[in-house]
């Protein structure tokens, strides 16, 4: 089975590369746009991640990038889709930037890995990106594991950025693409050498490894945090 996937741009922040890249390149502010993914295919109308639920994006950033990120409900209208069209959402995992939008979505099937939803509800003080809230009512099947949940869409078992990250690899025409379930940009993922660890992390080794296991898959990453996403979706 293949899909389509369409790029949304639900939020923008303004970081240090460092943030995304552990031990590397400190010192250099990038910005990081927060990516849903509208994918479609096979009757099905879904999403991976649903991005912030406010934000304000600087000016320059659209003078920089030529991008202009909009809030979820505006993103959705702009592809002729509400949030009632939307049967299925897959969160990467539960930050804020991720999962911003869950509530809006009150007829989707939400797939999320089990320990993902226990640290959700129950979160270290250290991890100040959790809100119990961000899940609170609405139609979740806990994901224990690696799942194919239907053909041409899987779900991998992704730890280290946080204890239940996944990351979705998606079938489409142009063969498959790979969402990761950690904080990344392209730098992440040099042509050469091993991949970058995530620079936030619960466990940096298990990151790390995690990290090494995406880039060997078969397939083309997006990163969750790249701004050519469009570019590299189009080919």
């Amino acid at each position: 089975m293949e899909y389509e996937i369409t790029p949304l741009l639900v939020g923008v922040r303004q970081v240090d590369q460092g943030i995304m890249t552990y031990q590397r390149m400190y010192g250099r502010r990038v910005w990081l746009p927060m990516w849903s993914f509208l994918v479609r295919g096979n009757g099905r109308t879904m999403l991976v991640d649903t991005g912030l639920d406010d934000f304000v994006a600087p000016p320059e950033f659209l003078s920089e990038t030529g991008l202009d990120p909009q809030l979820m409900p505006d993103a959705l209208a702009a592809a002729d889709l509400s949030p009632g069209d939307i049967d299925t959402v897959f969160n990467t995992h539960l930050h804020d930037d991720h999962c911003g939008y869950n509530t809006l979505f009150t007829k989707a099937e939400f797939y999320i890995q089990q320990r993902e939803i226990d640290f959700c509800r129950n979160p270290h003080p250290l991890d100040y990106r959790y809100e119990p809230d961000f899940i609170k009512g609405i139609n979740i099947t806990p994901v224990d594991g690696d799942r194919e949940v239907e053909p041409g869409i899987e779900l991998f078992l992704s730890p280290g950025h946080t204890v239940g990250s996944q990351t979705i690899r998606i079938n489409t025409a142009r063969g498959r693409f790979i969402i990761p379930g950690f904080c990344c940009n392209k730098e992440n993922f040099p042509a050469a050498g091993p991949a970058a660890c995530p620079g936030v992390h619960c466990d940096a080794y298990l990151a790390y490894d995690t990290a090494q296991r995406i880039k060997d898959m078969e397939g083309t990453v997006l990163p969750l945090h790249e701004l050519t996403v469009p570019q590299i979706l189009a080919g």
